[in-house]
């Protein structure tokens, strides 16, 4: 992003990033490192470590959601995309075998296989930012029918039949 923002010609209908990399595992503070090291014009980056209460705050003033979790079964979802999805905010996220359970391409967000792909999605969802957010906004959309959907129905229309049938 920061390499596409250094072109004069195109650095004008893109915004600037500002990305909030939450929680406190036991790698934060070797990519605070790696972050420190960088001199980014176009992207600030800031590692807060959040209160329970304040982080679905953050993700609902959001505009976007990336998430870099790969399960180590390939089996478990994320919960920081069902976070995201709870408070309403789209996704670009990192593929792996079960994530299109959750994650529906084109839909709700975008998977990507590596940070080209990413970079890509950046390109096609932030151009013309705030005022062209169709792709976003339809995302959005779409994700109301997430935020309806409970539990138990979502048990009884998938894991119901498997285990009880």
């Amino acid at each position: 992003y920061e390499n596409l923002m250094k072109k004069s010609s195109i650095s004008k209908q893109y915004p600037h990033l500002i990305c909030v990399i939450t929680g406190k595992g036991p790698l934060k503070e070797y990519y605070q490192e790696l972050i420190k090291q960088k001199s980014f014009e176009y992207v600030s980056i800031c590692t807060p470590w959040l209160k329970a209460e304040d982080y679905p705050i953050l993700l609902g003033a959001a505009d976007l959601g990336v998430c870099l979790h790969k399960s180590s079964s390939g089996l478990d979802l994320p919960m920081k995309v069902v976070d995201m999805f709870g408070c309403g905010l789209p996704v670009c996220a990192i593929s792996f075998n079960c994530l299109h359970e959750l994650v529906k391409h084109e839909r709700n967000g975008l998977i990507f296989q590596n940070e080209q792909e990413l970079s890509q999605q950046f390109q096609e969802l932030l151009k013309g930012f705030p005022d062209r957010q169709r792709k976003i906004n339809l995302f959005r959309e779409n994700l109301k029918d997430f935020q309806r959907t409970r539990w138990e129905e979502c048990w009884q229309q998938t894991a119901y039949p498997i285990f009880c049938n």
